[in-house]
């Protein structure tokens, strides 16, 4: 039996946006490795010897479609990516399934060149989300192809053609409060209490509902902030999506609900170049107008080729002539400075 580590985003999280992302990895993982074991780490912590040892143990290690990956790896990046981590994934077959850039960034920095070339595997085609990450992993030496978001691959043209193409009385909409504009979100949100005869609020985040309120929108009813309260709510609501949660537009549209995600970073805005994903600039509010009251119809341009190639990789017979793996050493980090530091203060307080 194969050893699986999927680097989890779902594990230790403040965001139910991480869970959506996750059902979509945990599916294609199950399609692909049907008879495997699967151990789960978290990209949110670092990692224990425990958790290293069980990617040390693992014939492949998938890192779970998410913005982790970045050009300056700090203690408090979202992926907790030290020496340690780098040479226990460095250790398996470390391959990227969907993952995208932190931000937009300049080149990595030596440091953070040093940890994903150490981390990632330089023998497998890494699935990027979007065209700005895979520029950034091939500037590294990793092949990689563009496959978006794992969440976007079952959005196929005969499940994108069900979804409403005309507005629905109800809107449910979503806040960032993380990269919060105040006056472009209540122009926005405005516009959207404005247009419809009803308005409700999911939010992805804690903060995202006191920001809600805080921003002065206190009479707007709220679904419970559970990825299954969400699920329920769209199954058994006509209602288009309106809103700056990229994975809570996404969820909509795999719901065949009408949505639009308004841009904020690089995440949506990419992948919205990519793929034709319904994407508008947050502080544009008469793109907002037009789409709400105009027809629109959802035609989603995906690299069905390059995820097919992508998974080609992981065929039964490609898996069994796999190359050895070799296994790299556990780095000892440096003792913390006090206990550094003991030992010439001993010798000091000694001599006097």
């Amino acid at each position: 039996m194969e050893t699986i580590t999927i680097v989890d985003t779902s594990i230790s999280t403040d965001n139910t946006g991480d869970e959506i992302i996750m059902e979509s990895v945990n599916e294609i993982i199950s399609e692909i490795f049907s008879d495997s074991y699967i151990f789960r780490v978290s990209s949110h912590d670092a990692l224990s010897e425990r958790t290293r040892s069980f990617i040390r143990k693992s014939s492949w290690c998938f890192i779970g479609g998410t913005n982790l990956l970045s050009s300056d790896f700090k203690p408090w990046s979202l992926w907790k990516l030290d020496a340690l981590a780098a040479n226990a994934l460095g250790s398996s077959r470390t391959i990227c399934l969907g993952t995208g850039w932190n931000d937009y960034m300049l080149p990595p920095n030596e440091d953070s060149q040093k940890l994903l070339r150490t981390a990632l595997s330089n023998k497998y085609i890494h699935a990027a989300r979007d065209r700005y990450t895979q520029s950034h992993l091939e500037s590294l030496g990793l092949a990689s192809v563009f496959t978006s978001c794992p969440t976007t691959w079952a959005l196929t043209p005969s499940v994108c053609s069900k979804i409403p193409a005309r507005k629905s009385g109800t809107a449910i909409i979503t806040l960032s409060a993380w990269r919060a504009e105040v006056e472009l979100d209540r122009n926005w949100i405005n516009i959207v209490k404005k247009s419809y005869d009803k308005v409700v609020f999911f939010s992805q985040m804690q903060e995202d509902f006191e920001y809600l309120q805080s921003i002065g929108f206190t009479d707007i009813p709220v679904v419970a902030a559970t990825v299954q309260a969400y699920d329920r709510y769209l199954e058994s609501n006509v209602v288009d999506f309106i809103g700056t949660r990229l994975h809570g537009g996404i969820r909509a549209l795999q719901k065949g609900r009408r949505a639009v995600i308004l841009s904020i970073d690089n995440r949506a805005a990419e992948m919205g170049k990519d793929t034709g994903l319904p994407v508008l600039p947050r502080a544009d509010c008469m793109a907002l107008s037009k789409w709400i009251g105009e027809s629109s119809t959802v035609k989603l341009d995906l690299p069905y080729e390059a995820i097919e190639r992508w998974k080609n990789q992981f065929t039964l017979s490609a898996r069994q002539n796999l190359e050895p793996l070799y296994p790299l050493p556990e780095v000892i980090p440096p003792p913390p400075l006090m206990k550094r530091l003991k030992p010439a203060l001993k010798m000091l307080i000694g001599r006097t």
